[in-house]
Formats: C-alpha cells, sequence, structure tokens
C-alpha cells in the first residue's frame, strides 16, 4: 500500500524549502557575476553557506517525512505520492555537490557563460528541479490550496531562467542601442532568447492549465514577472525592462484568461498568445525608450520579433491542448503512474 499522501502543512515546508534553496541559488549566481574575485575565491563561501543549508534543510524535511510513513518492506513505500523524483533528486543534488566542489578545487571557480555549463552545476539543476516540483506533484487530485503549485512551478520556472539566462534577452535591452554593423549577432541572439524564453513560459503555464482545473487570477503574472525580475536583478543589466515586460504580459493573460467563456483550447490560445506579445511589446517599448544609444534594430526585427513569440506560444498551446476544451483526470498523483483519460467533469469548458 502507498505512504500516506502530504498534507499542505507538510507541503508547505517542503515549498518553504525550496524557496529557500531558488533564493540561495540567484544569491550565488549575483555573486558570480559581481562580487566573486576568481584569484582567491574557493567553494566554501556565504552564497554557498545560503544554497546548500537550504538543500540541507530540504533533505532532512523529506527524509523526516519519509520516517514517519515508514513501514515494513522496500523503501520506496516510505515516500508520500508525488515525492518519489523529489528523493531521486536529493541523491542526484547530493552526488553534483560534492563533484562540484572537486571541480572548484581542480578548474577553479566559473563567473560566466562557463558557471551555467558546468557538468556538476547541470547536475544541480536536475536535482532542483523535481525536488522543486514535488509539491506540485502532491497536490495533484486534491483539495490543497492551488497556489502551493502555482508557487512550486514558478520555483521550476525561475531555474529554468537562470539556467538559461545566457540565450534570454529580458534582462539585457543593450543589444538595441549597438551601431547597425554590430547588431545582427546580437540581433539574432535577441530573437533566439526570445523564442526559449516564451517556450518556457507556455510550457509551465500549460503544464498547471492542465492538471489544475481552478486557477487564481494572477497566476500568469506571477508565473511569468517572477523569473524575470529574479534573471534581472542577479545577472542582469536592465531590470526595469524585464519588470514592466513579464507584470504587464502576465496581467494580460490573466484578464484574458478569467474573463474569455471560450473553450479551454481557444481561451488559452487566446490568453497565453495575448499575454505573450504584449510582454515582449512592453520590454521593446520600454528597451528601446531606456538604451542608452536609442534604438537602432530595423523595424522588421522588432516587429517580427513580437508577432514571432505570439505564434511559437499558439503553436505550443495547439500540440499541447486537446481540441475537445478537456482537461485529463487528475483524481490521482503523478506517482501513481496510470494512463490519463479525460472526462467532462474535469473540463474548464464553459
Amino acid at each position: 500500500m502507498p505512504a500516506k499522501r502530504a498534507t499542505t502543512t507538510e507541503n508547505l515546508v517542503t515549498l518553504f524549502g525550496g524557496i529557500w534553496l531558488t533564493l540561495g541559488l540567484f544569491i550565488d549566481g549575483y555573486a558570480h557575476a559581481n562580487i566573486i574575485d576568481t584569484a582567491t575565491e574557493d567553494f566554501f563561501t556565504p552564497w554557498h553557506g545560503i544554497f546548500y543549508s537550504g538543500f540541507t534543510f530540504t533533505a532532512a524535511w523529506i527524509s523526516w517525512m519519509m520516517y514517519q510513513r515508514r513501514k515494513p518492506g522496500a523503501l520506496h513505500l516510505w515516500i508520500p505520492p508525488g515525492y518519489r523524483w523529489a528523493v531521486v533528486g536529493l541523491i542526484v543534488f547530493a552526488i553534483g555537490g560534492v563533484g562540484d566542489m572537486i571541480w572548484h578545487t581542480m578548474f577553479g571557480v566559473e563567473v560566466g557563460l562557463d558557471a551555467l555549463l558546468s557538468p556538476t552545476h547541470l547536475l544541480l539543476l536536475f536535482g532542483l528541479i523535481v525536488i522543486l516540483a514535488a509539491p506540485m506533484q502532491s497536490t495533484i487530485g486534491t483539495d490543497q490550496p492551488v497556489w502551493i503549485a502555482v508557487a512550486s512551478m514558478t520555483s521550476v520556472a525561475l531555474l529554468a531562467s537562470f539556467f538559461t539566462t545566457f540565450a534570454h534577452p529580458l534582462s539585457n535591452t543593450w543589444t538595441f542601442g549597438l551601431p547597425a554593423r554590430e547588431n545582427d549577432i546580437w540581433a539574432s541572439w535577441t530573437v533566439a532568447g526570445i523564442i526559449v524564453s516564451t517556450l518556457i513560459m507556455g510550457s509551465t503555464a500549460l503544464y498547471l492549465i492542465q492538471r489544475f482545473p481552478a486557477l487564481p487570477f494572477g497566476f500568469l503574472t506571477v508565473l511569468w514577472a517572477l523569473p524575470a525580475i529574479g534573471e534581472a536583478y542577479s545577472l542582469g543589466s536592465t531590470p526595469g525592462a524585464a519588470i514592466v515586460g513579464g507584470v504587464t504580459g502576465g496581467l494580460v493573460a490573466d484578464i484574458l484568461f478569467a474573463t474569455s467563456s471560450r473553450p479551454l483550447r481557444a481561451r488559452c490560445l487566446l490568453a497565453l498568445s495575448g499575454g505573450v506579445v504584449a510582454l515582449w511589446a512592453a520590454w521593446t517599448a520600454v528597451g528601446a525608450a531606456w538604451g542608452p544609444n536609442g534604438f537602432t534594430v530595423e523595424v522588421e526585427i522588432w516587429t517580427g520579433q513580437i508577432v514571432l513569440a505570439g505564434l511559437v506560444m499558439s503553436g505550443l498551446t495547439i500540440l499541447v491542448l486537446s481540441d475537445t476544451g478537456r482537461l485529463p483526470d487528475t483524481s490521482h498523483s503523478v506517482d501513481d503512474a496510470e494512463p490519463l483519460d479525460t472526462t467532462p467533469e474535469s473540463s474548464l469548458a464553459d
């Protein structure tokens, strides 16, 4: 018999540990970008202390939850539904943490793109994602507060944004003002980054929409704005554009999602595509207005990248959602490994 499902309080404690970990990661990222002296830095730093103490707390908490559910038989029967991948994540993270200490000892401390692509850091990323997703996975099909799931997914989105910063223009609008002869390569990077950012925003939003039939107003603003703001302040150079873009796009998407009476697929097409167009339009406008050298990007590029983002979001929504507008049955946990079916009772269609 599977272990007892985690309670709301237990999921909140796990979520607290995940937020601790996420804050530690962004503080560490800020230190790598702005503080670290590679000649004197080693593995044992205050920012690493915040990050790894968050992991220690979370690992101890999940272990305690398992201990409270101990029973004769296989160890996996002690794990609450929704937490099995989190346990795998704890193991992977621990391996990555030890490897990271060895890596820094052998190769020094990274401060740029190499910090995001270090193999040991990527192991930490995998472990973090499945740990932070546990509260959300645990609440699927329950009457626990849906904001637990939204906060959990937002933490995952923050991680995805952080580790793909090298392809994210949200926090860097300086490319708008480069001389035309220098701007082709950076314009290409900006457009590619917009596609990456849009896919992250769309996939996280659609995951929540598919599995939680009663999402509160504001969930898209939280899901889109917080990663943009966190990335901008920790690793970026123009946080104003990220804040205005993320908040504007999220609010537009929330309003369209809450007020539309269309079937689910059409509702999501309208809300998510409209929201992401508003996000990149606001970001472009602020970047152009505040850029130090004016606005030198060709009109085809800055208009085309906004339209392209909307089309990418529309295509993703069409691919992910059924044309019946019905949601999958969420009466069981992801860990139950049962096939999903669709029922009229789980539909959001009006």
